[in-house]
């Protein structure tokens, strides 16, 4: 279970002597150095951990928000147990019939950038399986391609040793260093950028928390504080990190984007005993001359006090204002990806669609009608991902 954020109020401190990009910042090619630019449509695209990410939401929000004054949409393509050749999209059919509807996905998204991720099952084939894979995921990526070249890749996280009888996870995680270092050499070539979360959630990992939680539930798949963790590494890496607002006087008010404020998740299968989240959710700085302590405000409310030489090197705070608006945004994003999901993959195809459609395929015509109730939701999203204004002032401590 999470506890209360430390000082007053469910409120935060931390102080960052260092506010450099994380170590796993990506090498972004000439298509990503804007990052995501107006009229963006993302598609999201792999097996089970980018399906799962539509439910938890905590990726797609962190990088709706760090984008507040563009109109980008995203659509979650992720299918649970697929391969870079479809193979668990094909329904009652074989693997071109998975392969077909894959392609059928990307034209209905018609994508103008891609997120995608793979690697986590083709890894249990080893290294005498690297081949098939670069080949399987050259055939992918130039089918995305038929429709967007700005692409990122995203290596597979790695999986969790949460003790026996569970599986060692040793020899996998060297299996999936091995493809991760293959996703690499393919984005590098083709030029696509590339974030590896197997070190970002692995060895150079930067915990947002105090206390102990698992990553994953099993080992392998993410619990919803593992996406909020893997949602911080990724914006990091694409030079998104933790907003800073800098005071030249005592008082300012400032807008402040929401991309580093979503609230660790209340609960989480991955929990042991109490939880705290101290990622700050903005850094303030104040590069004032003398010393001493001054308390900080945030709308007229005292969140705590920090010496003038801490207020140089930045202090980070969270702010239950920045964390309530990220939550509702993130609530509203799960909901449109759920209508989404039932638009591309209704539970009753078989009759709408396939071998059974002589009998209810006169329903089909109701799937178009999930579009209006998806746009509808984006309106909602575009005005809830916008920056929350806030005044913060600086007095002498008390």
């Amino acid at each position: 279970m999470t506890s209360p954020r430390p000082f007053a109020y469910a409120l935060a401190w931390a102080v960052f002597a260092s506010l450099a990009a994380s170590n796993v910042r990506a090498e972004l090619p000439v298509s990503w150095t804007d990052g995501l630019v107006d009229g963006e449509r993302v598609l999201l695209l792999g097996n089970t951990f980018i399906e799962r990410e539509q439910r938890s939401g905590y990726i797609e929000t962190a990088l709706t928000a760090a984008y507040p004054d563009r109109n980008i949409t995203f659509r979650n393509l992720g299918w649970s147990g697929d391969n870079v050749y479809g193979r668990s999209r094909a329904r009652f059919g074989n693997v071109d019939e998975g392969w077909r509807h894959l392609n059928e996905s990307l034209d209905l998204v018609k994508p103008t950038a891609a997120i995608v991720c793979y690697g986590s099952n083709a890894a249990f084939a080893g290294e005498e399986g690297l081949d098939e894979f670069r080949a399987g995921y050259a055939r992918l990526l130039d089918a995305v391609g038929r429709h967007t070249t700005k692409i990122m890749l995203v290596s597979p996280p790695p999986q969790e040793d949460l003790g026996r009888p569970l599986p060692n996870p040793e020899k996998q995680n060297a299996n999936l260093a091995k493809y991760s270092a293959a996703i690499r050499d393919i984005a590098y070539d083709r030029e696509y950028a590339f974030v590896d979360l197997f070190a970002a959630l692995g060895e150079k990992m930067e915990r947002g928390i105090e206390g102990k939680a698992n990553l994953t539930s099993n080992g392998v798949h993410l619990t919803e504080y593992g996406y909020w963790e893997a949602a911080r590494a990724i914006t990091r890496a694409i030079g998104k990190p933790t907003p800073v607002v800098t005071l030249e006087a005592t008082s300012l008010t400032a807008k402040v984007p929401l991309n580093a404020a979503l609230p660790l998740p209340s609960h989480s299968v991955g929990y042991d005993g109490e939880v705290q989240d101290v990622a700050a959710d903005m850094i303030v700085r104040y590069a004032a001359t003398g010393g001493g302590s001054l308390d900080l405000n945030v709308d007229g409310e005292k969140l705590g006090t920090a010496s003038a030489d801490k207020l140089k090197s930045g202090v980070g705070v969270n702010v239950p204002k920045l964390a309530d608006a990220a939550e509702k945004l993130r609530k509203e994003i799960v909901a449109k990806n759920e209508l989404f999901f039932h638009r591309y993959r209704p539970q009753n195809e078989t009759y709408l669609f396939l071998f059974r459609k002589h009998e209810q395929g006169n329903n089909a015509v109701e799937i178009p009608q999930f579009d209006p109730l998806i746009e509808a939701k984006e309106k909602t999203i575009a005005q809830l991902r916008q920056p929350v204004e806030l005044k913060i002032t600086l007095t002498p401590a008390k």
